[in-house]
């Protein structure tokens, strides 16, 4: 696939390898990375969105497919950039698709705050009944879709929205022992209550 091709060939042009162990000091879970800066990554997407964006639903599954499936962490978070050029143009069938990157691809906190911050989030705002999926998402078994319940809203909280719901959702996870939610948690407070618990 060319155009995954190219993606990849840039990702690796700008690569760091020798900076792996630096950059997994921030992660528990072992990662796969070509250790790419962010500012090359958002870049790389950022010049590729027009291309992305013309093609058809099918062909966008295959290409970010591709990038989630090669395990490199910064394709992963390419696939999250080139959605977040198209928000205006999302509807519930792409809601559907990132819902399912949650439960087969995201296993790292970056991508799951990445996919929450420029992705989810603003989608919620400009579709604040989708809200109602996330009380789903807390129950889940997958530790990254209940963080993601708990990330998604702090967007539109900002703006007024979605308080009762983030109470709900916040009530739902609270009392986990997984760091990983403790510290999404503390977010969703300090959004909730403007101040740390």
């Amino acid at each position: 696939m060319r155009l995954v091709d190219e993606i990849r060939a840039e990702l690796v042009a700008h690569s760091e390898p020798h900076k792996l162990p630096v950059m997994q000091r921030f992660f528990k879970e072992p990662i796969d990375a070509y250790c790419t800066y962010t500012v090359h990554v958002r870049r790389i997407a950022k010049e590729r969105a027009k291309e992305f964006a013309a093609l058809g639903g099918k062909q966008r599954d295959e290409v970010t497919g591709a990038l989630w499936r090669s395990g490199k962490f910064e394709e992963g978070a390419v696939a999250i950039q080139l959605y977040a050029g198209l928000l205006k143009r999302s509807d519930e069938g792409d809601w559907k698709r990132f819902e399912r990157w949650l439960d087969r691809y995201v296993h790292d906190w970056a991508h799951c705050d990445a996919l929450c911050a420029d992705v989810l989030g603003p989608l919620l705002i400009r579709h604040p009944d989708w809200i109602a999926a996330l009380s789903e998402w807390a129950a889940s078994k997958r530790t990254y879709k209940r963080r993601a319940a708990l990330v998604a809203p702090l967007k539109g909280i900002r703006k007024g929205l979605f308080r009762n719901e983030a109470e709900s959702l916040y009530a739902a996870v609270d009392g986990t022992a997984e760091d990983i939610l403790k510290k999404a948690l503390k977010w969703l407070h300090v959004e909730l209550n403007g101040r740390k618990r």
